[in-house]
């Protein structure tokens, strides 16, 4: 992730499921990661959309974590549908 992001993703609101939040839980992921991945995608425009739903997913490494979210826009808030992370670290072979 961009250190020159600044804090612009912390104006973002969020909603979920207890469904979700219980995933989020489960996989140890915070809002601050989330709101970290959709200000990403948003703003490099790097998501994918799916047609016919208005969910986006997109994805960013955070810390050697790889960390994928799916969600909606909404008015005022985007609504999160799922979030799942992995870890990732890619070395140059010799």
């Amino acid at each position: 992730m961009c250190p020159e992001m600044g804090d612009s993703y912390k104006s973002i609101e969020l909603k979920k499921s207890d469904e979700v939040a219980q995933l989020w839980e489960e996989w140890l992921i915070t809002d601050t990661e989330v709101k970290l991945v959709i200000h990403h995608g948003e703003t490099t425009g790097e998501k994918l959309y799916q047609p016919g739903s208005n969910r986006y997913l997109a994805k960013a490494n955070i810390s050697d974590v790889m960390y994928y979210v799916e969600y909606s826009p909404g008015n005022r808030h985007y609504v999160v549908h799922s979030a799942y992370a992995h870890r990732s670290r890619i070395v140059e072979g010799g």
